[in-house]
């Protein structure tokens, strides 16, 4: 049985949210959440109609783990049942997508996820993310995936590259929170092969073996260095570097674009735990300056006049298309009425009228915020609770 990375589109990056059939699986973490931005999770589309999302609630540890298994096949059946009932769902259709749902959650380790499961599938076409926030358990078979959970999840994370400097070898770790999982593409990881790595260095008459076997380390970085620049490239996130001090200074050199943080010293051996064990501070000191620095933005744009504040109106605007940049107190979650193009209080329901129709209960307002920013390309930063209750907790940087 195979954990929740098993089919990659892209193997480029370990990545288990976009799956396909036809890859290989990839040597990963079981609960690293793949390789997709916010803004891809926000913008996922199905290939077509029928577009099945399946999400479910799970649990870390038992006894109520052990009927996730049941929740999956139940759901599963489910979903099946709607796909051949659905008259506009050709029957090869409808037996492909089912498949392609059914392999999936076969090939799932259900003892290795965290606190929900989203699964989508469309005409040969699967994606499967963990999750790190319940859901709502439900089946929708629609022309569009319900991604709102898994875009709110996502950008609830802190996702970076983690690099360990050695020459035997230069390994890359791709880290989301806690989970972290080794990069194999692009290079990675690197061995240092020529002369003062694997191969000795020259001993002939006349030459400096100490310059030599600096020129080789300088190449050997900035092969590093382009390696990672290409893997950041496809998905752009804070470098952190591990590495004793020479080795942080060369790369240093050959990097030439900000680092995160640094941990000096010898980690060769580090293993996953071990590298997140010694990034953590490295991680909630860029956090927290992340943070300061998001602050710091709204009081600019607050002078400017240029930002929302409270939910219904950062509803409307986000909307619209025009966050630039969402604010949100981490702790923050609130259940409202959609009502046409407003939004209202949970304990408000408005009345029904010939324009905008009857009301819908939305469970979390914030999820749809985040997901309409990302979707339109803002960015999402979540703040400390209390640090925005000024603004009703929520606030919104808008572009015009």
């Amino acid at each position: 049985m195979l954990d929740a990375c098993q089919y990659v589109a892209n193997p480029t990056i370990p990545d288990h949210a976009v799956h396909s059939p036809q890859a290989s699986p990839p040597t990963a973490h079981p609960r690293h959440r793949g390789a997709m931005t916010v803004k891809d999770l926000a913008t996922l589309t199905p290939s077509g109609y029928p577009a099945v999302s399946l999400l479910m609630p799970t649990h870390r540890t038992p006894p109520e783990n052990q009927q996730d298994p049941i929740r999956l096949r139940n759901l599963v059946a489910e979903a099946k049942r709607r796909l051949e009932t659905d008259a506009a769902v050709p029957k090869p259709v409808a037996a492909q997508v089912y498949q392609e749902i059914a392999d999936a959650a076969e090939q799932l380790d259900l003892r290795q996820v965290g606190d929900g499961l989203a699964l989508f599938a469309s005409p040969g076409q699967v994606h499967v993310r963990l999750l790190d926030t319940p859901v709502h358990e439900r089946v929708v078979v629609a022309d569009t995936y319900e991604v709102r959970d898994v875009v709110a999840d996502a950008a609830r994370r802190h996702r970076y590259w983690a690099l360990v400097l050695s020459e035997q070898p230069t390994r890359l770790w791709s880290g989301d929170g806690p989970d972290l999982v080794e990069v194999r593409s692009h290079g990675f990881p690197f061995t240092h092969e020529g002369p003062g790595g694997t191969v000795g260095l020259p001993r002939d008459y006349g030459q400096n073996p100490s310059a030599i076997r600096d020129e080789r380390h300088r190449q050997f970085f900035r092969d590093i260095a382009s390696g990672l620049a290409d893997v950041d490239a496809l998905d752009a996130r804070p470098v952190f570097v591990l590495g004793v001090e020479r080795y942080l200074a060369f790369f240093a050199d050959e990097w030439g674009r900000p680092i995160a943080g640094t941990v000096p010293g010898n980690y060769d051996h580090a293993g996953p735990h071990e590298v997140y064990k010694l990034l953590a501070p490295q991680l909630a000191a860029y956090t927290n300056m992340r943070q300061v620095a998001a602050l710091e933005a709204l009081d600019v744009a607050r002078g400017a006049n240029r930002f929302a504040a409270g939910l219904a109106e950062v509803w409307s605007l986000a909307q619209q298309g025009r966050g630039a940049h969402l604010l949100v107190e981490e702790g923050y979650h609130s259940p409202a009425w959609v009502h046409g193009d407003h939004l209202h209080p949970p304990d408000q329901e408005p009345r029904h009228d010939a324009t905008a129709g009857s009301a819908t209960l939305i469970d979390d307002a914030v999820d749809d915020i985040v997901e309409a920013v990302a979707r339109n390309g803002g960015e999402v930063t979540f703040v400390g609770d209390d640090s925005l209750s000024a603004d009703g907790r929520i606030a919104l940087i808008v572009r015009y």
